[in-house]
């Protein structure tokens, strides 16, 4: 097997019997005699190759330097620095920015590596931390192939990060990377936790992968950020006392054709001076955005739910009517 041919598997996903990866390897042909972005030897125990371990990636994804703290990483092996991109301002919605991430003290825990075929792995690296306690690092597609590492595709990938899971979906003749992770804090000494956890899209396209915002596919105009939280809530208090919990849950699935993005939405209404009395169900509304792939960006003609349910004067309306596809 080529190289050229190894890399494209990189990206290619897995369980394809019968499908293609056709655009991408048509990209990696006509690159001709293209190089890894970065590559390093396999290291060796008693004469023999041995697993790569976490800090095996480290070495061979980031340029490590020593502060006060530890070991941290401010660029990638290719030179370039690990640095988070904000959402346009012209974008329809505007989910709050997570403000500037700063580097960590790097260990084994900071490294997720996704096992594919062929001694194929995604590998990501969470070298800095949100504000929120959201982390941020490079992410990449690495093939180990006989005594050598190579790095097929790098990006920057914003997540949860404990019980973070990491896949490839094969769209088409494009590539996405769905990845999903958790955060978890106490409830206020009650001895449990309260868990967010959230889906990030990324698009594969030469050589890298893009996490760019979605846009609208009859106007180009960009939606929002790649970002799914999968459960949402936020509460209302009533002129007449009542309050209103409005509660939105999301799934993020694909098919042969599209990423499929499903948002229920419920709204209750309770008494507080009456706790014993059952909510009472205001409305129900559900969704489905379908979000095809070009080039490196995700296009939709939905906008999401969440944005468009506004409170007012004691209702819960629509801004827009959901969109069929």
């Amino acid at each position: 097997m080529t190289l050229q041919r190894t890399l494209v598997l990189a990206v290619c996903g897995y369980s394809m019997i019968g499908a293609s990866c056709a655009g991408s390897e048509k990209e990696v042909a006509n690159a001709g005699e293209r190089q890894p972005l970065c590559q390093m030897p396999v290291p060796r125990e008693g004469g023999q190759p041995r697993p790569m371990r976490p800090r095996d990636w480290m070495q061979l994804m980031l340029k490590i330097q020593h502060d006060g703290n530890g070991v941290i990483a401010e660029t990638v092996c290719t030179g370039e620095r690990i640095q988070h991109t904000p959402l346009p301002a012209t974008c329809e919605v505007q989910t709050p920015d997570p403000g500037v991430p700063e580097p960590v003290p790097l260990g084994e825990g900071s490294v997720v590596e996704h096992l594919l075929p062929e001694n194929r792995r995604i590998v990501w690296i969470m070298t800095h931390q949100f504000p929120n306690g959201d982390g941020f690092g490079p992410v990449g597609a690495i093939t180990v192939e006989g005594d050598t590492a190579y790095v097929g595709s790098l990006g920057f990938l914003r997540l949860r990060p404990t019980r973070v899971d990491l896949d490839l979906w094969l769209i088409g003749t494009k590539v996405v990377l769905r990845a999903e992770g958790e955060s978890c804090k106490d409830k206020a000494g009650r001895g449990s936790s309260m868990c967010r956890r959230a889906t990030s899209l990324m698009v594969y396209n030469k050589s890298r992968f893009h996490g760019v915002a979605m846009r609208r596919t009859e106007t180009n105009e960009c939606i929002d950020t790649p970002w799914v939280e999968q459960t949402r809530e936020a509460d209302l208090t009533l002129d007449n006392g009542w309050n209103r919990h409005m509660k939105i849950t999301a799934n993020v699935t694909h098919d042969q054709r599209y990423v499929v993005i499903t948002e229920h939405v419920d709204v209750q209404d309770t008494d507080p001076q009456h706790p014993d009395i059952p909510p009472r169900d205001v409305r129900r509304i559900d969704t489905e955005r379908f979000i095809h792939v070009d080039g490196p960006y995700l296009f939709t003609r939905q906008s999401p739910l969440w944005p468009r349910i506004i409170p007012t004067e004691g209702r819960t309306e629509l801004l827009r009517k959901p969109r069929d596809d």
